[in-house]
């Protein structure tokens, strides 16, 4: 036996954390049938001290087990060792390290760093940004240095840059959050990177979220608002003694090459500003201006170790073509969140602009999915110009990223005159790059099949969710880059069975918990910038409710992301760190449901139904959204209408979770309180809600699958309501009719129910709306809406990148994949495909907490042969040939049906 994937908070060999630390590991062995007996936990410092020795527990648990010993200081490193006995008598023991950053926020000295230089005023759109600034601080290494650590931080993004070099490869730092209450910051480890004698730190920075007027907590502050920065450099010398430098007076800026950046509008850049070395300790900065200085707001900094944006993926040119207008495009073939790198040497002054889209109109011409003038999408003009200085150019955008698969490419000489058709000058395909970024987090599952679409649709869920996981989730990474909690809500299982992101959801729940309301209303989106903040006052006053609006649907997440998390992974830890956040918002559910909403009901029975305030509703459901967004009437009459089901039934949702929640952590008087609202809330769902002789509360398919899915129709009533849903399939041709909050729960529900065979038709389906009419018009991504693309070619103008109907992943693990957990974090998960006859293979892997489990089935002359993967320390129930299900330990095994 080993102990393999240590992690402290699921991160390896962390640097930089400032929480209490919670542990894991995995256990591989050659035997079969092996579960974990017993560990013991130990911790010590750097000088061998035991701060914490958890003595021999007799336990499986090895993941999310939280720290219990003597308080941990600031800025050290601690090794933690574990020791593991298993059922057959094997051993085995393996450490691993963790480092904390600042932990008491008292312990800041560091000022403000910022910029005096004059800058123009900020609005939104391409060029209406200043100049990135430069920032550059000289300091002497005195002697032979042990260790050095930087805790870094920005007021806008910036990239880091040591004695003239880049420090590393992120993107985009510090990231972004709720800045009101949380200012994340970065631990470096310089050790390696400083010599004796005179040496120099430097920061580019530029607006990024913190200053863009689309992302900004406060419009009016940040349109003249400076960049600035604050970091703290630790040297730690072999004699013991140290030497601190600070972000203070003697820092010095300057204006560089990047005219402007916007995380919406783009980039120019002008290599004929570049100033050359100014990062090195030779460089002479007289002419630089000193900074002004400002007291750090230190209880708002929080480690943000864990957020490392990078390139994740390079695409080269696919095609490079002239469109039938003449412009000249770029084809990556890939749609994706990212960057272009311009490899090109071009004459003194020229330009060359990049405008970057998701797809091409019907007439193969550049088409321009995001048309707002005003409101969200204003000013995402996605461009990036690099201006020449007449040497080899190797640039890619430093502050911003875009939505695209496709780029316009066009030259511009030094007097601002476009160059076309011959007089363009020559640019080879190997002259352009697409970079995809991401926040870097471990892959942990596979699926392929035999069907090459659903493998298709399977690789564009992937990179919905590559493309939407930059710093915080979110739905789209073009026209709004925000953090939509409907949309995390719907999609996290489904991320969570692909990528490691316990870390990074764990830190925007932290978000969540700083932009909840003090009457408990969790936004639509989170951080919740002004932008959002000015859209929800103009829908609270639209629904005269008190306070900003919290839709249901999209304020459940605040619940559903924690439980989920819990039911994917195990992690109690996360309902703990939760668990006031869940309470608050279903106490807000509980609080406006008693709001009259419907006076003709009886008051015993109306207090439970959530009948108040605005509601998205289903939202996008197919056959009301194929004018798009513009067709206003009919998508506000669909919010009316599917908001009578929606916020009653999540709302109900939402409150026996929390009673499951509280009754799972012990919190009894909480499980009872709840648990008796949500049987109150279900009466009234299934007494008021559902009609005498079963009419249900709207004609719409997602509120026959909700109703069924949660258990809210009355038993005479199932049967019929199961063979509606079946004819409302079969009159809409075959194609599902369901928006955001049902889509996530349709094919489940007919599995359930017994028609398997109908959820596969549906996933199988390539008329519109279907996963695969995706597929089949060309999407490398998830679209926005299900008619994003009409059948002649005509796009919409909606995203082409969302993850949200990407949920069906979760779907096609369990039943084609034949891997469905049977308890959170799969200590006990069950191997059963449930096989359609238009495939002859699958296979599935996924690395949960306890280790990889695999699933592989392919048809054979002498019939199906099923080969499977149970890690150690878990139990599967495995289905066999008769239909009978068998219990199966670790190990690797094979049968045939």
């Amino acid at each position: 036996m080993k102990i393999t994937r240590l992690r402290t908070l699921h991160q390896e060999n962390p640097l930089g954390i400032d929480k209490t630390p919670w542990f894991s590991w995995n256990l591989e062995s050659e035997l079969q049938n092996v579960m974990q007996t017993g560990y013991r936990l130990c911790v010590a410092d750097a000088e061998g001290h035991c701060l914490w020795d958890s003595g021999n527990r007799v336990s499986e648990e090895n993941s999310f087990i939280p720290y219990e010993g003597e308080k941990l200081q600031s800025r050290s490193r601690y090794y933690w060792t574990v020791s593991v006995q298993n059922d057959q008598g094997e051993t085995a023991q393996e450490s691993a390290w963790f480092e904390t950053a600042v932990l008491d926020c008292g312990e800041w000295s560091a000022k403000w760093a910022e910029s005096k230089l004059p800058m123009r005023e900020r609005a939104s759109g391409f060029g209406n940004q200043p100049s990135a600034t430069l920032f550059r601080k000289n300091f002497i290494v005195r002697k032979p240095l042990k260790e050095v650590r930087l805790y870094a931080t920005a007021r806008g993004v910036y990239r880091l840059y040591l004695n003239g070099k880049r420090a590393d490869a992120r993107e985009l730092a510090p990231g972004y959050a709720s800045y009101d209450a949380l200012q994340p910051y970065q631990t470096y480890d310089l050790s390696a990177k400083l010599k004796k004698g005179e040496n120099c730190l430097g920061f580019y920075v530029g607006d990024g979220w913190f200053y863009n007027q689309e992302t900004t907590m406060h419009k009016d502050k940040a349109a003249s608002g400076h960049h600035a920065v604050l970091f703290e450099l630790v040297l730690q010398y072999t004699d013991g003694t140290e030497d601190w430098i600070l972000s203070d007076e003697q820092v010095k800026t300057a204006y560089g090459p990047v005219c402007f950046s916007d995380l919406f509008g783009g980039e120019r850049y002008d290599a004929r500003a570049e100033i050359e070395g100014w990062s090195r300790p030779d460089f002479q900065d007289a002419g630089w201006e000193n900074v002004s200085t400002a007291p750090a707001e230190v209880n708002k900094l929080q480690a943000a170790n864990d957020d490392v944006i990078l390139p994740v993926k390079e695409f080269p040119v696919a095609e490079l073509f002239e469109a039938p207008n003449g412009d000249l495009i770029a084809d990556f073939k890939q749609n994706m969140a990212g960057r272009v790198r311009v490899r090109t040497q071009l004459p003194e002054g020229m330009t060359i602009a990049l405008e970057h889209f998701e797809t091409l109109g019907p007439d193969g011409n550049y088409f321009n999915t995001i048309m707002s003038t005003n409101g969200v999408g204003a000013g995402a003009d996605q461009k990036v110009e690099y201006v020449s200085n007449g040497s080899p150019a190797d640039y890619a955008p430093y502050f911003t990223y875009l939505g695209f698969r496709y780029v316009r490419i066009r030259f511009y000489d030094a007097e601002g005159r476009e160059l076309t058709g011959n007089g363009r000058p020559h640019l080879s395909p190997e002259a352009l790059t697409a970079e995809a970024l991401s926040t870097n987090k471990e892959n942990l599952g596979t699926f392929t099949c035999s069907d090459e679409k659903l493998n298709r649709l399977y690789s564009n869920i992937r990179w919905s969710q590559t493309s939407n996981t930059v710093s915080i989730p979110t739905d789209c990474p073009q026209r709004e880059k925000a953090g939509w909690t409907g949309d995390a809500g719907i999609y996290i299982e489904t991320a969570l069975l692909n990528e490691d992101v316990t870390p990074f959801f764990t830190r925007w729940l932290e978000s969540v918990k700083a932009d909840q309301q003090e009457n408990g209303a969790v936004p639509m989106v989170v951080p919740f910038n002004e932008t959002y903040r000015f859209m929800s006052q103009m829908m609270a006053q639209m629904t005269q409710t008190v306070g900003h609006v919290a839709p249901a649907g999209w304020g459940d997440a605040s619940v559903k992301v924690p439980w989920t998390m819990y039911k994917v992974t195990g992690n109690k830890e996360i309902l703990k760190s939760s668990y006031e956040l869940m309470k608050r918002w279903c106490d807000y559910v509980i609080t406006s449901a008693e709001a009259v909403g419907r006076p003709e009901l009886p008051p015993e029975k109306e207090r439970y139904l959530w009948d108040t305030g605005f509601h998205y509703g289903e939202w996008v459901i197919p056959s009301t959204s194929k004018g798009g967004f513009d067709d206003q009437q009919a998508t506000g009459m669909a919010m009316a209408l599917t908001g009578r089901y929606i916020a009653p039934i999540f709302g109900y949702v939402s409150v026996s979770t929390m009673a499951k929640t509280a009754k799972l952590l012990e919190r009894r008087e909480d499980a009872e309180k709840y648990g008796d609202v949500a049987a109150k809330m279900k009466d009234a769902i299934m007494s008021c809600l559902i009609g005498p002789n079963g009419e249900p509360p709207a004609e719409y398919m997602g509120a026959y699958v909700l109703l069924l899915y949660f258990d809210l129709v009355p038993e005479k009533w199932r049967a019929a309501y199961v063979e509606h849903l079946l004819e409302m399939i079969r009159a809409n041709g075959g194609c599902l009719d369901t928006g955001f909050l049902a889509t996530p729960y349709l094919l489940e529900t007919l599995e359930k129910n017994g028609y398997v065979n109908k959820a596969y038709d549906l996933l199988f389906q390539t008329k519109n709306p279907s996963w695969l009419y995706e597929v089949e018009h060309g999407a490398t991504t998830i679209w926005e809406t299900w008619n994003a693309v009409a059948e002649d070619g005509m796009p919409q103008h909606v995203s082409m990148n969302h993850y949200s109907f990407g949920c069906v992943a979760e779907w096609m693990f369990r039943v084609i994949g034949g891997i469905e957990p049977l308890e959170p974090g799969f200590w006990r998960f069950a191997i059963n495909p449930r096989i359609d006859d238009r495939l002859s293979f699958a296979e599935r892997e996924y690395l949960s907490e306890q280790g990889m489990i695999r699933c592989k089935w392919r048809r054979e002359e002498d019939g199906m042969h099923v080969e499977f993967t149970i890690p150690c320390n878990t139990r599967a129930s495995v289905c066999l040939p008769d239909g009978t299900m068998q219990e199966y330990g670790s190990g690797s095994y094979q049968i045939i049906w």
